[in-house]
């Protein structure tokens, strides 16, 4: 069984839980080790107790790169009687610093797939602060052997003019996901679809004022 180190920012964001069930529904076992926004270690995601690397605050770069460098220190120590893994996910680009250290630390040389997501506001400035994180991504993401990445327009406005990754991509988008989605896709042909008006709850850290006017 593929044994997969999957290092996250948010241990309690939704899209974490829905990505560690794909992996489980895929066959993999997860060991799950991140951040937090919550103010007590989180218990439990989908069966599995996290590795608690500290907690964090939304908008608080400064205060994240504090966390980061003091999960650096500790992170052999905590991962410590962790099985060596197949596989290290590290979600966003604290994670993928934080993936090369706990290689480091258990002395392996396992390979690496960079999940992004999202591209910060600040990466795309350009000015010392911009051009500074673009090479701290470059460099930090130089051998990874994935590049997993949720719309193509990441990768043609981003990834590929400014050159950050040489590694293969794998586009996931966004989507809902559900280990049995083919019982639920009968279920839904059987009932039949909802008659409108349709009511669409939208949940998470809501930024982008045009994305809700769509």
């Amino acid at each position: 069984m593929l044994h997969v180190l999957y290092l996250v920012h948010d241990v309690s964001d939704p899209a974490v839980r829905r990505r560690v069930q794909m992996l489980k529904a895929g066959g993999a076992r997860v060991t799950l080790a991140g951040f937090r926004r919550t103010t007590s270690p989180v218990a439990e995601i989908e069966g599995i107790r996290p590795v608690d690397l500290g907690a964090t605050r939304d908008g608080r770069f400064a205060q994240r790169l504090g966390a980061v460098a003091k999960a650096a220190m500790s992170i052999g120590a905590k991962l410590g009687a962790m099985p060596r893994p197949d596989l290290i996910i590290a979600r966003n680009l604290e994670m993928l610093a934080l993936a090369r250290r706990a290689n480091a630390a258990l002395g392996a040389n396992v390979p690496i797939v960079y999940e992004c997501l999202d591209i910060h506001r600040l990466v795309l400035r350009d000015d010392f602060v911009g051009r500074t994180l673009r090479g701290a991504e470059r460099h930090l993401a130089r051998d990874v052997k994935l590049l997993v990445t949720s719309s193509p327009a990441f990768i043609a406005n981003y990834f590929e003019p400014f050159g950050q990754i040489g590694a293969p991509v794998e586009l996931i988008e966004n989507k809902y996901f559900e280990a049995a989605s083919v019982v639920a896709a009968q279920s839904f042909e059987d009932d039949g679809p909802a008659t409108p008006p349709w009511r669409i709850g939208w949940f998470g850290a809501l930024r982008c004022r045009r994305s809700l006017e769509l």
